[in-house]
C-alpha cells in the first residue's frame, strides 16, 4: 500500500477520492484514512479531518496539508496547516508566519515596568524647542529641523494578529455579561490568527 508521508514543515499536494474518512486504530493512536485519487492513501489525526470538512474539501479537488512544528517556550507541538491548491511555497510562508505570530503573542504577554534608557542614548538626546526643532549644541544652540519619520505600513502579520486579540476580547467581555468565563490563551490566539492570514491569502487569490 502506497501510504503519503508528510515531512515537517514541508507541504503535500493531495486530492481525495472520498471525501469519507475511515477511522482507524494504531500505534499512535486514532487516525483518519482517506483514499486519494492517485492510488495512495493518507493517515492523518482526526483534527485534520474535521478542518477538510470545515473548508469544504470535495473528491477530486486538490489541496494541500502541512505538518507543521510549533515551538512554545520550551515545549513543541504539531499543527497542520491546510490550504487550497497553490503554489508550494504558500504553506512554508505560512509557517514562518506563524513563527512570527507566535514571537509576537509571546511579546504581548510579557509585563515589565519600563526601564532606563541607555547611558550612550541619554548622551545623545537633544532638547526640543516648544516649535519642534532640535538645538544641537555644537552650533550654540542654533535648532534644526527633524524630518517626520513615515508611520510603517501596516503588515498582513499585524492585521491578523490585532484581529484576533480584538475577538479574544471581545468574547470574553461577551462571555463575562452572560456570567459563562471564558479565556483564551497564547496558542489559541495565534490559531485564530493563523486562520485570518488563511482567509485573507484565499481572498486575494481569488
Amino acid at each position: 500500500m502506497n501510504i503519503v508521508r508528510f515531512e515537517m514543515n514541508v507541504p503535500t499536494s493531495v486530492a481525495l477520492e472520498s471525501a469519507e474518512g475511515v477511522p482507524v486504530e494504531g500505534r499512535y493512536g486514532n487516525r483518519m484514512m482517506f483514499n486519494l485519487t492517485d492510488g495512495r492513501v493518507m493517515y492523518v489525526p482526526p483534527i485534520v479531518a474535521g478542518k477538510i470538512e470545515a473548508a469544504g474539501i470535495v473528491p477530486g479537488e486538490r489541496f494541500e496539508l502541512c505538518k507543521s512544528l510549533v515551538r512554545t517556550g520550551q515545549k513543541r507541538s504539531v499543527e497542520w496547516l491546510l490550504g487550497r491548491a497553490g503554489p508550494e511555497q504558500e504553506c512554508a510562508a505560512e509557517t514562518s508566519l506563524e513563527h512570527d505570530l507566535r514571537r509576537s503573542i509571546e511579546m504581548t504577554n510579557v509585563s515589565s515596568a519600563p526601564s532606563d534608557p541607555p547611558a550612550n542614548l541619554i548622551a545623545e538626546t537633544q532638547p526640543f524647542t516648544s516649535d519642534g526643532l532640535q538645538c544641537s549644541p555644537g552650533n550654540g544652540g542654533a535648532p534644526k529641523t527633524i524630518p517626520n519619520s513615515p508611520a510603517p505600513p501596516v503588515t498582513k502579520l499585524e492585521h491578523a494578529l490585532k484581529t484576533a486579540i480584538s475577538a479574544a476580547h471581545n468574547a470574553e467581555k461577551f462571555g463575562a455579561e452572560l456570567g459563562y468565563v471564558v479565556r483564551f490563551d497564547a496558542d489559541a490566539i495565534k490559531s485564530m490568527a493563523i486562520t485570518v492570514l488563511i482567509n485573507m491569502s484565499e481572498r486575494a487569490a481569488r
